[in-house]
């Protein structure tokens, strides 16, 4: 399973009073409302210990696109975002982090780093972003 697999998965089970999200797909965003994608950034910041251990930092950016020709839509909006970037925090703090399935991966952090914000609007609906990173740790050889 792929870094970017595990964190949609994980994502997948994020549920609130204000929805949840019920596909995620891969760099794209499908043109209908209620989409969902993960891209990965090209940035990655990589240390290695005297171990031969990995540490890497990845960063994310999950777009959403969602509903938005009322003022309603766009603070449902606010409120789906700000609860899944509480999400994100709460499930960091407990150490409820996705499952790389890499042999020796551990994840180590996971949190929001651009908090969300409006992108683009196109016609009745826009997209929102927000910026993930995830702290993981392979052993050396």
């Amino acid at each position: 399973m792929t870094v970017s697999q595990a964190i949609i998965k994980w994502l997948l089970s994020f549920n609130s009073e204000y929805g949840n999200m019920s596909g995620i797909d891969t760099d794209i965003i499908k043109g209908t409302a209620a989409s969902y994608a993960l891209v990965k950034e090209p940035v990655q910041n990589k240390k290695k210990d005297i171990l031969g251990n990995v540490t890497y930092t990845d960063h994310y950016q999950l777009a959403a696109r969602l509903d938005s020709q009322t003022n309603s839509d766009r603070i449902d909006n606010v409120a789906f975002l700000e609860a899944l970037t509480e999400w994100i925090r709460e499930k960091d703090k407990a150490k409820d982090y996705p499952v790389i399935e890499q042999g020796t991966v551990t994840v180590e952090k996971i949190e929001v780093t651009t908090p969300f914000y409006l992108g683009k609007t196109d016609g009745d609906n826009s997209i929102y972003q927000l910026t993930i990173a995830i702290k993981y740790s392979k052993k050396g050889d």
